[in-house]
């Protein structure tokens, strides 16, 4: 079985998803009950994203609570809020899928 990579979130990807179109972004819970949180005693999150809103609202239909939120990052309140949980102050570590980092020297037309 192969294991997905993660990397923990800053800043400037929230940046390059909203350059690229994938402005819909769901925080969840860790699926992983042992590292859902660290040693730091920070609750870890999985940040997704995606380029359309209907995908968006489908993820966010299988999650309850604060976590069914959908951040749009061309609404500048959410991504304000989104820069806020990524700093360290945060009461949060913020972790998404490494492949995203692979592609942020290559166009947005690539990605499609």
């Amino acid at each position: 079985m192969m294991r997905s990579e993660v990397e923990k979130a800053d800043v400037r990807l929230l940046h390059q998803l909203k350059d690229q179109k994938r402005r819909f972004v769901i925080l969840a819970p860790n699926q992983n009950p042992i590292a859902q949180t660290n040693e730091s005693g920070k609750t870890v999150l999985t940040l997704n994203y995606y380029d359309a809103l209907i995908t968006a609202r489908a993820h966010s239909n299988t999650l309850k609570g604060k976590y069914s939120f959908i951040f749009d990052l061309e609404n500048a309140s959410h991504l304000y809020k989104l820069e806020q949980l990524l700093t360290g102050d945060s009461l949060y570590d913020v972790y998404v899928d490494a492949d995203v980092f692979s592609r942020r020297t290559q166009p947005v037309e690539s990605l499609r």
